[in-house]
C-alpha cells in the first residue's frame, strides 16, 4: 500500500555523514568548521507540499519529486503499490537492485538481494540510470530515499540533474565523475578498500579533498539544526546546494532566471503539461522561461500576474488545445462568475485569456490547475451514461420520499403534535425529509462548491419571458391545498406554507441537485448567452415531470375530477400532466441556467402559488 506522509523525524548525525573522506572506521570526528559562503549559484531547489506529502523539487527536473523518510523501507509488492515512474533509494526499498522499465519501478539498491562487494553504490547506479537513458521527463515520477547520507544525497543529485548531467562541461565531469567513484567506493566497501577505486594517485586526493568540504558541510547544516528537530528533507536541499557549489560555476546557467512561485502542474494530454505559476513578468517572457524548464511539453499557462488575476495562455497555437474547454468549465466553478455584469468571466481568444474583470477570480491556484486537467480530460461515453443515468435515479428516487415521511409518521405518538397539522402532516414531514437529504447530498456532491448547484444569488440572464409559464409548475402544489380554502384563515396559512415547503423542496431536489450532478460535464446556458437546450435540463425535467404524474395519482380525487370534467381517463391524465410537468421543468431549467440560481424559478412559483391560495380563501370566505 502508499506509504504514508510522516513529519520529520529525528535521524541520528552518524547515519547522516562521515566525518572524513581519510578517515579509518574508528577515527574520531574532526571539530567543526565555521560555516562558509558558498559560491553565487541560482537556487533550483525548493521544499513543497501537495495533498499532505512534503517533499522537495528541482526548477530542472519540474516532473520529479524527492521525498524523504526516515525509516523507509517497503516490500517489492509495497513498493509497486505505490505507482508507476518510482525510484528507490539506498534501503528504501528492502529487496534486491531492480530494474523493471515495464511497471518503471527502479530500487537503486546495494544491500538487501545482492552481493554488495561486487554491487555498485546507489550514487553509481544513479550516474548509470540516467546516462543509460531513463526519461524523467516523460510523466510524474516520485524518488524515495530513508536517509540522507552522502551515497544517498548524490544520488538524488544526479536524477535531480538528469537533464544538465549529460551535458556538463569537461571540468564539471571531472569534478563529478570521481566524486562519485570515491563515495561508491567507500560506501559500499568501506575506507580500507577505497584505494582501490581505479583513480590516479592526484585525482583521489582531489576527489578526497573535495568530498571533505561536502562532509563539513554536512555537520555545518547539523549544526545549524541542533536547536530544533533534525529535518531530512532540508538537509537534503542544503547538501544539494553544496554538490551545486563543487560541479558548477555561475556562467553554467547563463541567463537562467527563476519564476516567483510554480504552484503546480498537470498532464492535459499525451505530453501536453499545463502549468501554473505566479511572476510579475509578463506571460510571454514568462513562457519562454517556462520552455526552458519543460520543454515541448509545455502546453498551457495559468500566471497568476497579481492576486486573483489570471492571464491563460495556449503555447501551442496549432497543435495545443483551444482554451474554449477550460472557459466554459472555470465559469462553471468560479463563485466570482455570478452574472453581474453578465461579461464577468473567464474568456478572451483561442491563444489567450484570462480572468473575469475588474476583480479577478476567487479560485486558489490549485483549483485553477485542477479545472485546467479536468476541462481537457473529457469523460468517455460510457461514463457521460453512467453519470446521466445516475441523475435520472436521484430525480426518479424523490418518489420515495413520500412512503419513507409515511413510515416516520407512524413512529409519531398520537398527539404529539398540534391538531392544526395534522391534514398536512404528510406533505410537511415528505418536504422537510426531501430538503434534508437534498441539502446533504449537495454538501457531498459539491466539493465546497454549493454555487454549482444554484445555491446562490441570481443574474440578470434574460428570458424572463418565461416568468409566463413558469407559474404552472405550481398546479401541483395548488391541490394539496384546495379542501383547506374554506376553512379557517390559520389552517389556510399552514396549508399554503405547507405547499410552498414543498414547493421549495422540489425545486432544490431537481434544479438543484439532479441538475448539478450533469452541470460540470455538459454545456449549459450562461447569462445573456446563446439558447441551447442542456443535458442537465433535459433530465432533470423528465424526472419532474414523472414526479409531478405520481403526485397528481396520489391527489385523492385527480382521477374523478379529470374524467367528470376533461373526459379522461385515469392513464390519459397523469400522462398529460407528466408532459406538462416536463414542460414546465424545462421552463424552470432553462431559467435557472440563465440567472445561475434556483431563486427566480421558486420565487414566481412560490407567489403564484400564495396569490391563488389567498384569492381562493377570500372568495370561499364571502357570505
Amino acid at each position: 500500500m502508499p506509504v504514508p506522509d510522516l513529519p520529520p523525524q529525528p535521524v541520528a548525525p552518524q547515519s547522516w555523514r562521515r566525518d572524513s573522506a581519510r578517515e579509518s572506521a574508528n577515527a574520531e570526528a574532526p571539530a567543526a568548521a565555521p560555516v562558509r559562503t558558498l559560491p553565487v549559484i541560482p537556487e533550483r531547489y525548493a521544499l513543497r507540499r501537495k495533498d499532505g506529502v512534503r517533499y522537495l523539487e528541482c526548477d530542472d527536473a519540474p516532473r520529479l519529486r524527492a521525498i524523504v523518510r526516515p525509516g523507509m523501507s517497503v516490500s517489492r509488492a509495497e513498493a509497486q503499490a505505490l505507482g508507476r515512474r518510482t525510484l528507490l533509494l539506498d534501503g528504501a526499498g528492502s529487496f534486491g537492485p531492480l530494474i523493471d522499465n515495464e511497471r518503471q519501478l527502479y530500487n537503486l539498491d546495494h544491500h538487501a538481494g545482492c552481493e554488495r562487494l561486487f554491487t555498485l553504490a546507489t550514487c553509481e547506479q544513479a550516474l548509470l540510470l540516467v546516462q543509460g537513458g531513463l526519461e524523467l521527463s516523460d510523466g510524474d515520477w516520485t524518488l524515495y530515499a530513508n536517509e540522507p547520507d552522502l551515497d544517498t544525497v548524490l544520488a538524488i543529485w544526479c536524477l535531480l540533474n538528469h537533464r544538465r548531467l549529460r551535458e556538463l562541461r569537461p571540468e564539471a565531469r571531472d569534478v563529478l565523475l570521481p566524486l562519485l567513484r570515491l563515495e561508491g567506493a567507500i560506501d559500499a566497501n568501506g575506507h580500507e578498500l577505497s584505494q582501490l577505486c581505479g583513480l590516479p594517485g592526484d585525482v583521489l586526493e582531489q576527489a578526497r579533498e573535495r568530498l571533505d568540504t561536502l562532509l563539513e558541510r554536512g555537520r555545518e547544516l547539523e549544526q545549524a539544526a541542533s536547536r530544533g528537530r533534525r529535518d531530512a528533507l532540508a538537509y537534503t536541499l542544503g547538501m544539494l546546494r553544496a554538490v551545486d557549489a563543487l560541479v558548477y560555476r555561475h556562467e553554467d546557467f547563463g541567463d537562467y532566471t527563476r519564476i516567483e512561485e510554480v504552484h503546480g502542474h498537470a498532464e492535459v494530454g499525451p505530453r501536453q503539461v499545463a502549468v501554473a505559476c505566479r511572476d510579475g513578468a509578463g506571460i510571454y517572457m514568462v513562457e519562454q522561461h517556462l520552455k526552458e524548464r519543460w520543454g515541448d511539453q509545455l502546453c498551457l499557462i495559468a500566471l497568476e500576474n497579481e492576486p486573483r488575476r489570471y492571464t491563460l495562455r495556449r503555447v501551442r497555437s496549432v497543435a495545443g488545445p483551444e482554451l474554449e474547454p477550460a472557459y466554459d468549465l472555470l465559469n462553471k466553478i468560479d463563485p466570482a462568475v455570478d452574472g453581474r455584469p453578465p461579461q464577468k468571466r473567464w474568456g478572451g481568444s483561442g491563444d489567450i485569456g484570462g480572468s473575469p474583470r475588474p476583480d479577478g477570480t476567487l479560485l486558489s491556484a490549485e483549483e485553477v490547475l485542477e479545472s485546467l486537467t479536468r476541462a481537457y480530460r473529457s469523460p468517455t461515453g460510457w461514463q457521460r451514461l453512467r453519470r446521466s443515468a445516475l441523475a435520472l435515479g436521484v430525480a426518479a428516487s424523490f418518489l420515495l420520499v413520500g412512503p419513507a415521511a409515511s413510515a416516520l409518521q407512524s413512529l409519531l405518538r398520537p398527539g404529539a403534535l398540534p391538531r392544526s397539522l395534522e391534514p398536512v402532516l404528510p406533505l410537511m414531514l415528505a418536504s422537510l425529509l426531501a430538503l434534508g437529504v437534498a441539502r446533504l447530498a449537495i454538501r457531498w456532491a459539491s466539493a465546497r462548491r454549493p454555487w454549482v448547484f444554484g445555491l446562490r444569488a441570481p443574474a440578470n440572464g434574460g428570458g424572463w419571458w418565461l416568468s409566463l409559464l413558469v407559474p404552472l409548475g405550481a398546479v401541483p402544489f395548488a391541490a394539496s391545498v384546495v379542501e383547506p380554502l374554506d376553512s379557517g384563515s390559520a389552517a389556510v396559512a399552514v396549508s399554503l406554507g405547507t405547499a410552498v415547503l414543498a414547493l421549495g423542496a422540489a425545486e432544490l431536489w431537481f434544479r438543484g441537485l439532479v441538475h448539478g450532478l450533469l452541470v460540470i460535464d455538459h454545456p449549459i446556458q450562461r447569462p445573456r448567452g446563446p439558447w441551447l437546450l442542456s443535458r442537465a435540463a433535459v433530465i432533470s425535467a423528465a424526472g419532474y415531470g414523472l414526479w409531478v404524474s405520481g403526485l397528481l395519482a396520489s391527489v385523492p380525487g385527480f382521477t374523478h375530477s379529470a374524467r367528470s370534467l376533461l373526459g379522461l381517463g385515469g392513464s390519459e391524465a397523469l400522462a398529460i400532466a407528466g408532459g406538462l410537468g416536463f414542460g414546465v421543468g424545462l421552463c424552470l431549467a432553462v431559467l435557472r441556467e440563465r440567472s445561475l440560481s434556483l431563486l427566480p424559478g421558486f420565487a414566481i412559483q412560490a407567489l403564484a402559488l400564495l396569490a391563488w391560495g389567498v384569492a381562493g380563501h377570500l372568495l370561499l370566505a364571502q357570505p
